[in-house]
């Protein structure tokens, strides 16, 4: 029986993850993993977990385990919006829905505000996250390129204006303003006034993906929010405790015009009709504790000395030729090798030799990135890291000296 004769236009559209489909090279044992964009499990607070358990069941009982609203726990929707004065915005609950994970938000984002068709701009390169949601909800992904301050303001005017005058809609610009996946590089001030500008200009929205803000490694986070500073409600803002807390929470929330959110809501009723409420009265008691305010400048340093330990081997083992990024903040260094050397071609040799890394091309959806590679420093020890980065730079360096020849050990 041929099911694809019952699929809809919409399931034909469906393209999974290209992270996820190379999850069974490059998840194997025993593999200095740089791929993975995960937290470390030595981040999560799992005694003050164990305690909060126990104590929102004897609080609520089997309610605790019980259907919620659709747009998430009250009471976390209000410390929420408090919580976002912190970013710079004013918000009451009104402004805030919860989702299960900042993936799902991006899924309603596309559901609710995109037309097969419609064209959203994104990054190059861009969170495969992102791009898969918005092109399986029937968007045209549109690329614009970034330099070290973020995306090229000029660029997004001229591609926003040449898509118009050929009479494409441009919905939407989704961007990751702070330590972007895959990159690592953040936006700057001046440019996100500008972003914010040309938004009005073409009268486009803008997701706002922010899942890194808490993890800068200076005094303070460097640039405002872009929620921050719209003034008309077109910022769609998202956020999330997975990389703060832990992911298994699901715990993510949206902050939108009001509008936006009761909409959402419905999608989301839809979806899955609520996120799990345990997990969000854990959360809530978490925050309301004050373990999130403690908790939060460990996992700062954690990541910085990590960071650290990846960028010195980088600086000490990688051939002339390979650049990367140094970020202030977040999981990611960005490798740009030579030209002509491939780094899809080259991880099953590197998981070979003992390393994986995620590959730079599916993150551009303009097709290039071929010669460009991921490095998350947020999983593995600090022995590790510069273990990975030895073995990668040999490898590197000895397809520089052969791009054609086979090679072997480590």
């Amino acid at each position: 029986m041929n099911m694809s004769d019952f699929y809809s236009d919409g399931a034909r559209r469906l393209k999974p993850s290209a992270i996820r489909k190379m999850v069974h090279l490059i998840d194997k044992p025993g593999i200095i993993s740089l791929a993975g964009g995960m937290p470390s499990t030595e981040t999560f607070p799992m005694d003050i977990i164990r305690e909060l358990f126990d104590q929102v069941y004897a609080r609520r009982g089997p309610a605790a385990f019980q259907y919620g609203l659709t747009g998430g726990i009250r009471e976390l929707a209000v410390w929420l919006a408090e919580f976002m004065a912190t970013r710079g915005v004013t918000a009451s609950s009104e402004n805030i829905i919860m989702t299960s994970g900042s993936q799902q938000a991006l899924r309603l984002v596309g559901e609710v505000f995109l037309d097969p068709g419609d064209v959203a701009v994104v990054e190059l390169p861009s969170y495969i996250g992102g791009t898969t949601a918005l092109r399986n909800a029937g968007a045209d992904l549109v690329g614009v390129s970034q330099a070290d301050d973020g995306i090229v303001t000029d660029e997004l005017d001229a591609t926003v204006a040449r898509l118009k005058a050929q009479g494409r809609r441009v919905k939407l610009l989704y961007t990751i303003p702070n330590f972007q996946n895959p990159s690592g590089i953040s936006i700057s001030t001046s440019k996100r006034r500008e972003i914010l500008r040309l938004a009005a200009r073409h009268d486009f929205l803008i997701i706002e993906d922010d899942p890194y803000y808490e993890l800068f490694f200076g005094d303070s986070v460097e640039q405002p929010t872009m929620k921050s500073l719209d003034e008309d409600g077109r910022v769609i803002y998202l956020s999330s405790f997975s990389k703060i807390l832990a992911p298994g929470f699901r715990a993510a929330w949206m902050c939108a015009d009001p509008a936006i959110v009761r909409t959402i809501e419905i999608a989301k009723e839809a979806a899955d009709i609520c996120s799990s409420t345990m997990d969000q009265a854990i959360v809530l008691a978490y925050c309301k504790d004050g373990h999130l305010a403690r908790h939060v400048p460990k996992i700062r340093r954690f990541y910085y000395e990590r960071r650290n330990v990846m960028v010195d081997a980088l600086r000490r083992h990688m051939p002339a030729g390979v650049t990367w990024t140094e970020p202030s903040g977040g999981f990611f260094c960005w490798a740009r090798l030579p030209s002509g050397l491939d780094s899809e071609a080259m991880l099953p040799e590197s998981v070979d030799r003992g390393v994986a890394y995620v590959v730079g091309a599916p993150f551009h959806v303009d097709g290039g990135g071929q010669n460009t590679l991921r490095l998350a420093y947020s999983k593995e020890a600090p022995n590790s890291l510069t273990r990975g980065v030895e073995i990668l730079s040999k490898l590197i360096s000895d397809h520089l000296r052969d791009p054609n020849g086979s090679r072997t050990g480590n």
